[in-house]
């Protein structure tokens, strides 16, 4: 919601809003209408401040002011580009305790964050005024890949009506400035604002799940204590937390009373700061934040997606590329890669535009459409770690049948919690290994030519790496139901134990080797574009479901288990393999059942295993169905 306002305005509210009238001048960007301010292009490159939504980034630039300094269409910039404000009427300000906040930052990982900006403060906003301005600031970022927050006394401004500048400036071939959540205010003493909640989005049963806030005073005097509220429709959870956060300062508070639910819920947790150092906080307007929350009958199988962002145009796109087929290959059941090329002839333009607002530059990976991450190995290694363990509340598959080379694909799902009303669509991503081509575009440019710490073998190759050389995988050659799924292929209410299916058609082109390609069924959160579930095949893989039976369904129980985990069976008589391995794709046990009969349970123990997560595979020499489990201690 938008936040412009003059002192002059705020006049017409009630005495009983004291603390908003404190306010002069705000603006968040949230209406993307920058009409009120104005641009100046000192660099002449026609590349100014404009509002974009970069919150697949950064959460909290959501609708933000953006400065670049490079683009993938015109490489580095030079940027030395002015915004000015409107006119802000400051002639009625006290003349001590006006405050400049605001929210500043950049997308970018390390080396690529050095962006320079300054802020003036002047009465006349034409461009030779501000020049010839003295800056009340100036920084060089220092922090990669974050969001900041800065307050300035300008107080000596009081009684003037002024105009506020930013300029980035001084910069080249970085990648963007931000700037957001502008305010000029008088503070009042006791202002707490939530600025993040963590929680984690799905649990497993009974288990403790810490709820933490990100804090920032607003106010004047530092705050000692909070009392902090979360409800979950029912029940309050207050708490009088003492901390200690001085004026500008943002710190985690972890609320003591855990969120754990012994059966399946669906939670909206509201979070409420009632009390600020013992009194009423003086601006409750910033005071309330809510978490959404599902426990989930058992995990799905955690698989991670990684969409990497490249071109055969860019230099340091190969590291994306071993990187992602290290993960591939170091994690082939877990981990589902896919090339996304821009501008090149393997480029898919509804791919493309599609992932292009994840993304900050080249060569990029995205996570499941939630995080942004420098694909290299060790990079992508780190984040893998991070993420593998979260838990998933539900199961993603696929099969399919083939008549000449038309198939018809079908995406399953089974889910283990409830949604009472959310928006969820099937995709389908087919991606093709082994991809050549003799055009000079599939030449690979290679800024790691005779780089001796080059990744993988690409140091003793040339630059370009001519298209005879080169051979690309995981390469994204078709989109079925779309970038953001289909619509309506999976219903809004869904129920623990649920299952949904939803069948797309796709001709495989004559160019494709059909053993080359492979089937990614994502399940797709209309609400915030994230990935909740991902499963790949290949398309024989995908066939052989349709000609192949033995086992119908497993249960495994109680999840997390502790000394033994049982193993219901609903199948045919048999002799049955069972492997389980680690997150680390490791085999920690190995064992045969013979002659077991349908519709009964195996006991298998897992005392000896460390507290974490596993896979469960059972064979039956026929078909396979894997599930995934936790070890509690």
């Amino acid at each position: 919601m938008i936040k412009k306002i003059t002192h002059l305005f705020l006049l017409c509210f009630t005495v009983t809003q004291l603390a908003t009238a404190q306010t002069f001048f705000a603006d968040d960007f949230s209406d993307y209408d920058i009409s009120d301010w104005t641009n100046y292009d000192s660099d002449g490159d026609t590349y100014v401040w404009s509002v974009m939504d970069w919150s697949a980034y950064i959460a909290d630039f959501d609708a933000t002011l953006v400065s670049r300094s490079w683009t993938s269409a015109t490489g580095g910039l030079s940027p030395n580009n002015y915004i000015v404000s409107s006119a802000i009427d400051l002639t009625n300000a006290a003349a001590t305790g006006l405050q400049l906040a605001y929210a500043y930052g950049t997308i970018e990982g390390a080396p690529y964050h050095a962006e320079q900006y300054s802020i003036y403060i002047t009465t006349a906003n034409d461009l030779a005024t501000i020049q010839a301005a003295t800056p009340i600031h100036n920084e060089t970022l220092t922090m990669p890949s974050s969001r900041q927050t800065n307050a300035i006394d300008i107080s000596s401004f009081a009684g003037q009506i002024v105009y506020l500048t930013f300029r980035h400036h001084d910069t080249f071939d970085m990648n963007s400035m931000m700037i957001d959540d502008i305010k000029i205010s008088i503070p009042v003493d006791r202002d707490a604002k939530i600025e993040a909640v963590n929680l984690n989005r799905f649990s497993v049963l009974s288990t403790d799940n810490q709820l933490s806030l990100d804090i920032k005073n607003n106010g004047s005097i530092a705050i000692s204590s909070l009392d902090i509220n979360w409800n979950d429709g029912t029940t309050d959870h207050i708490s009088t937390i003492s901390t200690n956060i001085a004026p500008g300062e943002t710190v985690t508070i972890n609320h003591p009373m855990m969120v754990n639910y012994a059966t399946v819920e669906e939670k909206d947790i509201d979070i409420t700061i009632s009390m600020v150092n013992g009194s009423n906080d003086e601006n409750p307007t910033d005071n309330v934040a809510d978490a959404k929350f599902n426990t989930v009958s058992q995990p799905g199988t955690k698989r991670i997606l990684i969409e990497e962002a490249t071109g055969t145009w860019c230099g340091f796109c190969p590291n994306g590329a071993v990187g992602m087929d290290y993960m591939t290959s170091t994690y082939p059941n877990t981990v589902i890669g896919i090339a996304v090329h821009n501008s090149d002839p393997m480029a898919l333009p509804a791919y493309d535009a599609g992932i292009n607002p994840y993304i900050g530059g080249y060569p990029s990976g995205v996570t499941d459409r939630k995080l942004e991450v420098y694909p290299s190995q060790a990079s992508l290694q780190n984040d893998y770690n991070t993420r593998i363990n979260e838990i998933t509340p539900v199961d993603v598959s696929t099969s399919a049948t083939q008549t000449g080379n038309d198939l018809v694909i079908t995406a399953n799902a089974s889910f283990y919690t409830n949604f009472s009303n959310t928006e969820y669509r099937f995709g389908v991503i087919i991606s093709e290994d082994g991809v050549t081509g003799t055009a000079s575009g599939y030449a690979q440019v290679n800024y790691y030519s005779g780089d001796p710490s080059a990744p993988g073998n690409y140091g003793n190759l040339p630059d370009p790496v001519p298209a005879s050389q080169m051979v690309y995988d995981h390469v994204g050659i078709a989109l079925l139901g779309g970038f953001s799924g289909e619509a309506g292929s999976v219903p809004a209410v869904i129920n623990d134990g649920d299952s949904a299916s939803y069948t797309f058609n796709y001709t495989i082109p004559a160019s494709s080797n059909q053993d080359n390609l492979h089937i990614n069924v994502v399940l797709i959160n209309q609400t915030d574009g994230t990935v909740l579930g991902a499963y790949q095949s290949t398309v024989a893989q995908a066939l052989s479901v349709q000609e192949v039976s033995g086992i119908d369904s497993i249960k495994l129980y109680p999840n997390p288990a502790t000394d033994k985990l049982n193993i219901g069976i609903e199948a045919g008589n048999g002799n049955y393999n069972i492997t389980v391995t680690d997150m680390l794709g490791r085999r920690v046990i190995n064992t045969a059942f013979e002659g077991v009969f349908g519709n009964q349970n195996i006991e298998l123990p897992v005392s000896q295993l460390n507290a974490g997560h596993y896979m469960l595979t059972i064979n039956n020499g026929i078909n396979s169905y894997s599930s995934k489990f936790i070890v509690s201690k």
